[in-house]
């Protein structure tokens, strides 16, 4: 990856890409965290008021890297208070790729005509520069339309950027940290088109990751059904199940809970730590390893009250995060992952609390629940691992670490009414256990 502050001059490229068509299922579905919009501004910030960011990307049609580059600056520009990011912007096009150009200064009647110059001699095609008319686009790599002016003058030229987003053909609004999908433009009009060009072109799915998750998520759900629903409907015919609604709701909600945890942890560190696998090894033996030493915990540590302080610690994280990252980002590598263990230790220990607990209260009111229970949280796990990727592309991150947090408290209202009914009914009776699934 190519991103070298020389002299006055910015530049972002990754070296290692190849062409990355817009159908291509695959990398819509990666993040990168050099196209957001907090790396523009620190970009920006970085630079002398006269210093360039350059950002080098492939050309596709309709256009779309090249605009979400552009959407990038633009939200940057005016983070710095820029008042018309009009004036900032310069961008030129070849056959194959876009060049967009952004300084915290306007540029120069001077600078646009070296710029103008230099794209004759060079026989690049004009996208946009402040004043650039209508008649100087579109000259030698000609497509029957100018796309990539339009695309550039409708967006700086736009009075609500939100109304142009949401009418443009692909989705192009500027990624965060939060949302760092740069290489997603998949927007669901887009269906009936890829679905008609299914099996006609090499690129799989036609156009987007999306669909494919949907689609596991489809399988998933359907093995949810045949393998757990319809054998419980079955079971529930031979004997009276004490709480089965409860306890089911229970551990669904702590599969559901853990992963939607896990994984907006796991990504907020990629950043932190600077590569996914300095992330997944740190964080995957933070928390797994605190929640083993909470499981070990368990007998002294009271449900309730445990489960409440996982749902206050877990909305405090995307509070506390950023302020550890701010202080902690230009130290050492090693360092870093020391302070993350640290920072994981405590969500992970309690994590590792209620699953333990649960499976002991079922033991004591319903014992033939037992497996059943394992069995519904390992399938919630799975149908959450892909729920949560679908959420944080179309909504972010944080979004997903709430939704985990609001699972563990409904898990906490569903184990406290097994709790308060069991303290007011006599324990289980020999034949109620024996009638059980595990006693049948």
């Amino acid at each position: 990856i190519r991103l070298s502050l020389v002299g006055s001059e910015m530049c972002i490229r990754d070296r290692s890409e190849s062409y990355r068509p817009v159908g291509s299922g695959s990398y819509s579905l990666s993040e990168n965290y050099l196209y957001t919009s907090e790396a523009f501004v620190e970009y920006l910030s970085h630079l002398n008021p006269s210093g360039l960011l350059v950002a080098h990307r492939w050309l596709q049609m309709p256009p779309s890297e090249s605009v979400r580059v552009l959407a990038l600056a633009v939200s940057a520009l005016e983070r710095a208070g820029v008042q018309d990011p009009a004036q900032h912007v310069v961008a030129l096009r070849s056959l194959y790729t876009g060049l967009v150009l952004v300084r915290r200064e306007p540029f120069t009647a001077a600078e646009i005509e070296k710029v103008r110059a230099f794209a004759a001699k060079k026989r690049f095609d004009l996208v946009y520069y402040p004043g650039i008319q209508p008649d100087e686009v579109n000259r030698y790599g000609i497509l029957e339309e100018p796309y990539y002016y339009q695309a550039f003058s409708g967006l700086l030229g736009a009075e609500d950027r939100p109304a142009f987003y949401a009418a443009y053909p692909f989705e192009v609004t500027p990624p965060s940290d939060d949302r760092p999908f740069f290489f997603h433009f998949f927007r669901w009009a887009q269906t009936p088109q890829i679905m008609e060009a299914l099996g006609k072109t090499w690129q799989p799915f036609g156009g987007s990751g999306y669909l494919l998750l949907l689609a596991l998520l489809g399988l998933a759900l359907v093995g949810s059904v045949v393998l757990i629903l319809v054998p419980l409907a079955f079971v529930g015919r031979r004997g009276k199940i004490r709480h089965g609604n409860r306890l089911f709701l229970y551990f669904l909600l702590l599969g559901i809970g853990y992963l939607f945890v896990e994984i907006p942890l796991l990504q907020r560190f990629i950043l932190f730590l600077g590569h996914p696998v300095y992330a997944l090894a740190t964080v995957l033996f933070s928390l797994l390893t605190f929640s083993g030493l909470g499981s070990l915990a368990v007998k002294r540590l009271p449900l309730g009250r445990t489960l409440a302080g996982l749902v206050v610690l877990i909305a405090c994280y995307p509070i506390l995060l950023p302020q550890f990252f701010g202080w902690l980002l230009g130290a050492g590598l090693l360092l870093r992952a020391g302070a993350s263990v640290i920072l994981l230790a405590p969500v992970g220990f309690l994590m590792g609390v209620p699953f333990p607990a649960g499976i002991e209260l079922t033991g004591r009111v319903s014992p033939g629940l037992v497996p059943w229970a394992w069995a519904v949280n390992g399938c919630a796990s799975v149908l959450s691992s892909i729920l949560a990727v679908m959420i944080a592309i179309s909504h972010g991150f944080s979004r997903v670490l709430f939704a985990g947090g609001l699972a563990y408290a409904l898990a906490l209202v569903a184990i406290y009414g097994v709790v308060a009914l069991e303290s007011r009914q006599e324990p289980a009776t020999e034949a109620e256990v024996a009638s059980s699934p595990a006693g049948g």
